[in-house]
């Protein structure tokens, strides 16, 4: 199933196991279950309509915000990486599938209910966000990064496109992408306007994402605004001051994951702290020797205090605190996940009891192929399903060929074979009766006479693949296409390919076709998208 782990599998399949760490049944038991807000409700959506004010946000989104101030409000959450370009299609997915969950939930409980996407803006892997991948003129994937300049710890907050070289290879780059089509013009206009020179990586983003995203209320999110971080000191403090029972929880369920037969998604040092201290470069805490490693500084309790009270935006959690932040600042009803995220769920699920918080509903985030026309033609034509690109290609392509080769010439070859062994026996039987010493050179000619039949068979069928070379290209482009790098389309290609190709309404269109409700892996095809 597409290399999905056995834990995200029991996960789609609802495996009674895993409730054991991930707790709640359905949303509602988690809507009935959660406290008072921990952060000032407006404070918290002042900073909101900031942000998403700077991303030009759209009229639906600033609506959202003023129904989250209500009390009662939940947000369904996702989040990702600030990947170049909008990211991965897996970004835009999460982001739909978050809407949709939401606006069912507000039916389903008669309250405000808002979809919101955390902007990972504190990651510090910028490999994760660097780059976008295309497709060549020759069909095969291509990838273009935009610096090889090390940032190595820089959290993508503090990354700008501030070089000129880098900043026009970018652009050019992006052009040679994308190429020249009805829809390009508006394209790298709309672009180019978000991911301008000196441009943060984290605003650019925002400010692509909300363009292009219909006007659905989705709430774009950036926790490493230092209004955020200052709402958050209390809640960095309790981290660190709970090391040991963190420590003590996640080494408990890490052990019944092993017992259980899951993989433990993230592993980190028994001195972990999982706060992060920006120094510039974002540095992990670690406890040794009664005293906290904060960068270069050692810092008994007190300290550490007193420093997170002063310079709160200097912190941040790691990946298995973040997720019980979310839920100290926001009212988290449920969260899309893909396989890797639900994983990282699974460890943290006693941490959410330990910080007096509730667990959200996890769901899994909507998964899914783009196919175009031309690609669908040729599957349908060959009978060919999504899973085909997943093994061997070669072996594909090996079989798609076979069953264009003539099926009246293997036969004539087998019929010959077969008349020719029959009388080349008949003829050597007649010749023993004279000579019986030439059985063993009659033996070898015939298997001389076979190997040659042989050779001439096998370069008929290469002849045969040669001149389906246009087949097998059209192989090759179709698994590039749909399954690049032996993975899913959605974790490689962003949604600006297809803009190029359909214009901005493709993704009002992807909207429409993704199913919320499946956990199946989906197909939509572009035969179906009238423009």
């Amino acid at each position: 199933m597409y290399h999905y782990s056995e834990l995200y599998r029991d996960f789609l399949g609802c495996r009674p196991e895993l409730k054991k760490y991930l707790y709640a049944e359905s949303p509602a038991d988690v809507a009935d279950m959660i406290g008072s807000a921990r952060v000032g409700r407006n404070e918290l959506c002042d900073i909101l309509i900031r942000q998403n004010r700077q991303f030009n946000a759209k009229p639906g989104t600033l609506a959202s915000i003023e129904k989250l101030r209500n009390d009662n409000a939940l947000c369904v959450f996702t989040g990702q990486q600030v990947g170049l370009l909008g990211g991965p299609l897996l970004t835009l997915y999460k982001a739909i599938g978050t809407v949709k969950m939401a606006a069912k939930l507000q039916m389903e409980f008669d309250r405000p209910v808002v979809p919101v996407f955390w902007m990972a803006a504190d990651d510090h892997d910028y490999d994760e966000v660097s780059h976008f991948h295309y497709i060549e003129d020759d069909g095969s994937p291509g990838k273009f990064v935009y610096s090889s300049r090390s940032l190595a710890g820089v959290p993508v907050s503090e990354v700008f496109l501030d070089n000129k070289d880098d900043y026009d290879r970018f652009a050019d780059s992006v052009r040679r992408a994308y190429g020249a089509t009805d829809f390009t013009e508006e394209l790298y206009e709309r672009l180019f306007a978000a991911y301008r020179m000196d441009a943060n990586l984290t605003n650019a983003f925002g400010r692509y994402f909300a363009d292009i995203f219909p006007d659905l209320g989705l709430i774009l999110f950036s926790p490493a605004d230092i209004e955020v971080k200052k709402l958050s000191r209390r809640f960095f403090q309790r981290v660190a001051e709970h090391y040991f029972n963190v420590k003590s929880l996640l080494e408990e369920t890490a052990t019944s994951l092993a017992m259980d037969r899951y993989h433990v998604q993230s592993e980190k040092k028994l001195t972990a702290v999982h706060l992060f201290y920006h120094d510039p470069v974002r540095r992990p805490i670690h406890f040794a020797d009664e005293t906290y490693l904060v960068g270069d500084k050692r810092l008994a309790l007190p300290g550490l205090h007193d420093l997170i009270e002063r310079n709160p935006e200097l912190f941040s959690p790691d990946v298995l605190t973040r997720p019980v932040w979310q839920s100290y600042l926001f009212p988290v009803v449920a969260h899309a996940g893909g396989p890797g995220e639900i994983a990282y769920f699974c460890q943290i699920g006693k941490l959410f009891r330990l910080f007096e918080l509730t667990q959200p509903y996890y769901f899994a985030r909507p998964s899914a192929t783009i196919v175009e026309k031309r690609h669908e033609e040729f599957m349908r034509k060959h009978q060919l399903e999504l899973s085909d690109l997943t093994g061997d290609i070669e072996q594909l392509v090996n079989r798609i060929l076979g069953k264009s080769f003539p099926e009246d010439m293997e036969e004539k070859f087998n019929a010959f074979r077969g008349k020719l062994e029959s009388d080349y026996n008949d003829l050597v039987r007649y010749i023993l009766t004279f000579e019986e010493n030439l059985e063993p050179m009659a033996r070898q000619v015939l298997g001389k006479i076979d190997y040659a039949l042989k050779i001439l068979e096998k370069k008929t069928f290469d002849r045969h693949k040669k001149q389906m070379q246009a087949t097998r290209n059209q192989i090759y482009r179709l698994a590039s296409a749909l399954y690049p790098y032996h993975n899913l389309q959605e974790r490689s290609y962003n949604i600006n390919y297809f803009i190029s190709k359909h214009g901005f309404e493709i993704v009002d269109h992807i909207f429409e076709m993704l199913d919320r409700e499946t956990t199946d892996h989906q197909i939509i095809y572009l035969s179906e998208y009238r423009q």
